[in-house]
């Protein structure tokens, strides 16, 4: 693909410049075709062709042979396809992105976790940190019965804090009357704006 190296130098252009066409021609099996696409398109391939570690030359032939078979001008299928691509990556990752999804894959790590809403209320916690109960704390039962309360407050973390950095915080944990004191990573998971805090315990 003539110029295609330079397509990855799109990535980050200014707005202004998304709706800029921009000519190459592509070399295909069938032949030299000629493309005409709007920047933000080539700088959509770009992106593509990173994710899936590939040249952005393959991946236009790639989706040329796709537009070839449903439209007659080529221009505008390829445009077609590479929205219907980034339609169905957008649906396929939107599981990942609701809140309690992204926390319970975070929990997954073998070290006693939990989770906060806003209102500092305990959303989730994993085995690990039921473990922490019975054996540090010598106490057993559900673990909604804890109390956990942070030496920060939450709204200073979700405020200070971005998403997907993590700070160290003090943090109480009251079961039955009885307290245990320690010290927790904090973390702010993705999407903004973040509505839970994920919390490691480190001792």
């Amino acid at each position: 693909m003539s110029g295609s190296e330079g397509a990855t130098q799109l990535i980050g252009a200014p707005v202004e410049a998304w709706s800029v066409p921009i000519f190459r021609t592509v070399t295909t099996p069938t032949g030299r075709h000629a493309l005409r696409l709007e920047g933000v398109f080539w700088d959509a391939i770009a992106r593509m062709a990173i994710r899936q570690n590939r040249k952005a030359s393959e991946l236009v032939r790639d989706l040329l042979g796709a537009a070839e078979s449903n439209a007659s001008n080529l221009s505008s299928g390829i445009r077609s396809v590479i929205v219907r691509r980034l339609l169905d990556e957008d649906e396929r990752l939107s599981v990942l992105a609701e809140p309690l999804a992204m926390v319970k894959l975070m929990q997954m790590a073998p070290t006693p976790s939990f989770a906060l809403d806003r209102n500092k209320h305990l959303v989730r916690v994993n085995d690990e940190f039921v473990r922490y109960l019975r054996t540090v704390m010598s106490r057993s039962g559900p673990a909604e019965k804890a109390q956990l309360r942070l030496e920060r407050p939450a709204e200073s973390i979700f405020a200070e804090v971005e998403p997907g950095t993590a700070v160290e915080c003090g943090v109480s944990i009251v079961v039955d009357n009885h307290e245990r004191r320690t010290q927790a990573r904090i973390i702010v998971p993705p999407p903004q704006p973040a509505n839970v805090l994920v919390g490691y315990i480190l001792s």
